[in-house]
């Protein structure tokens, strides 16, 4: 029995010892923002940088979708997440979510949402798949459904009311791949994921097309849930501006298909969060 009782107090102080590291550790969570990111190599060599240069336990946590991304930072709020524009919108008022830093795409931290459409087709606009097959990311995805839903909203037109069905594919890669396999007539797509695709599967400009794009849009940012110290939050968006000047930082931006990161006020996302009361206004007014 003299045996067991100290047993039991070092198996209960290792016990706690470990879980207090666990919680040491902070999750950055990621969904379809970034090409390929479920489990890519370049997300890991970007977390795995983060973590070296801020001396952040960063454990990167693959979120299905953007509500669950949200949910998992609103549960979570010392995480950290790379978001789209229109669920940060939404989760900066709601949840307090914090912006950190957005992306560069062509040397600006803008992009532009591109309707895709086989070569075959004759139509022109997305206004010409009255009755066609739709296909979206996610709900929640700025340019694969706000900037669309905008677009023909503009136009006097619902989106939901415009085609016979709609497609959620999860990621802009499945829109693109629905298209090709021709399971969906038209698709709104990320320029910046579209660009990814092609570099990856060229021979798909032998079958897919850009017809029109809008925008351009304030780009995918990086944010903290809302417990997040602003000395950590400072200590994140210095590393990552200075990603460009460092030699290891700049093979990774070039992995991911990026130029650099700069410093944004929440204001940069006003014309985001215009779209989506464009939208609620129009839904409230047909209720």
């Amino acid at each position: 029995m003299k045996y067991i009782i100290p047993f039991i107090l070092l198996f209960s102080l290792y016990t706690q010892h470990a879980f207090a590291e666990a919680e040491k550790s902070t999750p950055f969570v990621i969904s379809g923002v970034v090409s390929d990111s479920s489990g890519s190599a370049s997300i890991k060599q970007f977390v795995r940088y983060l973590r070296n240069k801020t001396n952040i336990n960063f454990e990167i946590y693959y979120a299905s979708n953007y509500s669950k991304l949200s949910r998992v930072l609103r549960d979570n709020p010392h995480a950290f997440g790379w978001t789209c524009g229109a669920p940060y919108v939404e989760d900066e008022k709601q949840d307090q979510q914090q912006l950190v830093s957005v992306p560069l795409f062509k040397g600006q931290p803008l992009y532009h949402s591109l309707i895709i459409t086989a070569i075959k087709n004759s139509e022109k606009k997305l206004l010409d798949f009255k009755g066609k097959i739709f296909v979206y990311s996610d709900p929640r995805s700025n340019s694969g459904y706000l900037a669309p839903s905008v677009q023909l909203l503009e136009q006097g037109v619902e989106i939901n009311q415009h085609f016979s069905l709609m497609i959620n594919s999860g990621s802009h890669k499945n829109s693109i791949v629905s298209l090709l396999n021709g399971l969906a007539d038209v698709a709104a797509i990320d320029e910046y994921i579209w660009i990814e695709y092609i570099k990856e599967h060229p021979d798909t400009l032998s079958e897919l097309h850009e017809i029109e794009r809008t925008g351009p849009y304030p780009f995918i940012p990086v944010v903290a849930g809302k417990d997040v110290a602003q000395t950590r939050i400072r200590k994140v968006r210095e590393v990552l501006i200075n990603m460009s000047n460092d030699r290891q930082g700049k093979l990774i931006l070039k992995n991911i298909g990026m130029d650099g990161f700069v410093n944004k006020t929440t204001s940069f996302y006003q014309p985001v969060r215009d779209m989506i009361n464009m939208v609620d206004k129009n839904t409230d007014s047909q209720r």
